[in-house]
């Protein structure tokens, strides 16, 4: 073996061992072109991988590079080895951004190599059809930013038990994403995220949430809400215990655990805070959506020449409840008719028994209004503190 061919098979080691392609670079004087040459002809099975080979031209038109297929494949067989598996052409993207690769492939052209390399594709789910019960009717698909919903994941811990939490928003209308760390799940660290967020997302009509926020309140609301009702929005409250009515921002979560928290090391708060940034650039200008025929948020935003309306930096959360505006609360009626909210309860009538409710709270003239099936069925008065 001449000292060319070890040289080439330590950088491969060193690369599958986890080091950054850029650092193994540096350390044997070579450029990363070279080292995805290598990594792209390494082959397990062939003791000869690391011999040179003919420099002779064998270009097929319209055809990828082929040192670019075998890195590709390469990644897709990692990502199918891990125990949380996300295995399609944007969890590859993601990965060869994490490589540093000049260009990333489209999407399309990573799904056909795929293709030619017989690689079977997972089975596409259908969509899902609501049954029983019905909830109250909402657009199939809003316009950008009339509505988003957003959550908080975790607790989730770095090395050395650090804990923290992702306040992660989805517009629904043109599926773009933006995320903030936050040390804890209270209200004042949730508003806090929502106003940085809101100035890269921009500020939507509507804003829907779980209820981790008002669950222990008593005719009051939370600084979150006043923060809407400061700028105009809409908050809605989905039913109590039913995540799934936030279709979009848990599908995204699940994006957010699986392809980025679980598959990298943070060596701290601030490693992890710029590479979510990283995570979310990457996302809205690579991650396509059939909702919004196959482009990324990006491409869909240009195209309709939609531009947010962005919370002006040195926005201060306001400091008591503005009284205009209105809050959403959507629950479903169990058979004790009850209608549970900020500490009060409210009988409702037999014909509401398993059924939804959307109760409207009107904060300037201190009225809740029962809405069923898109009709009236109570008012009562319901003061605020604040």
């Amino acid at each position: 073996m001449d000292a060319e061919e070890r040289v080439r098979r330590q950088a491969v080691r060193r690369v599958l061992g986890g080091e950054r392609a850029v650092e193994v670079a540096k350390a044997f004087g070579r450029s990363e072109r070279w080292i995805f040459k290598w990594l792209s002809r390494y082959d397990p099975s062939d003791e000869g991988w690391a011999l040179e080979r003919s420099r002779a031209p064998a270009h097929v038109p319209s055809r990828s590079d082929p040192k670019l297929e075998a890195v590709v494949l390469q990644v897709r067989a990692r990502l199918v080895a891990q125990p949380w598996p996300q295995i399609g052409a944007p969890a590859i993207a993601w990965e060869l951004e994490k490589l540093r690769l000049r260009q990333i492939p489209e999407l399309r052209t990573i799904e056909r190599i795929l293709e030619r390399a017989g690689v079977p594709r997972r089975e596409v789910r259908s969509r899902y059809v609501a049954k029983g019960t019905p909830y109250p009717a909402a657009p199939a698909q809003p316009a950008p930013n009339a509505l988003q919903e957003a959550d908080l994941v975790g607790p989730r811990h770095l090395a050395g038990g650090i804990p923290f939490y992702a306040c992660n928003a989805v517009d629904v209308g043109r599926r773009a994403a933006a995320c903030e760390l936050q040390p804890n799940k209270t209200d004042a660290a949730t508003a806090a995220s929502v106003v940085r967020i809101w100035g890269r997302l921009g500020i939507p009509v509507r804003l829907k949430l779980d209820n981790w926020l008002v669950a222990t309140l008593h005719h009051t609301l939370p600084l979150t809400a006043w923060l809407c009702l400061a700028l105009g929005v809409i908050p809605v409250f989905i039913p109590v215990r039913e995540p799934w009515r936030q279709g979009v921002i848990e599908h995204f979560n699940d994006t957010f655990d699986k392809r980025f928290f679980r598959t990298e090391r943070f060596r701290d708060v601030r490693h992890l805070a710029g590479q979510l940034r990283h995570f979310e650039d990457f996302h809205n200008t690579h991650h396509r959506y059939a909702a919004i025929g196959r482009a990324t948020p990006a491409e869909f935003a240009a195209k309709l020449g939609f531009a947010p309306r962005l919370l002006e930096r040195g926005f201060r959360l306001p400091d008591k409840l503005p009284r205009r505006g209105r809050v959403e609360f959507i629950r479903l009626i169990r058979s004790d008719r009850l209608l549970s909210l900020l500490g009060e309860q409210i009988t409702l009538g037999p014909d509401q028994v398993h059924e939804y409710v959307t109760a409207i709270l009107y904060v300037r003239r201190g009225e809740l209004e029962v809405v069923h099936g898109g009709k009236t069925i109570k008012r009562v008065d319901f003061a605020l503190r604040g």
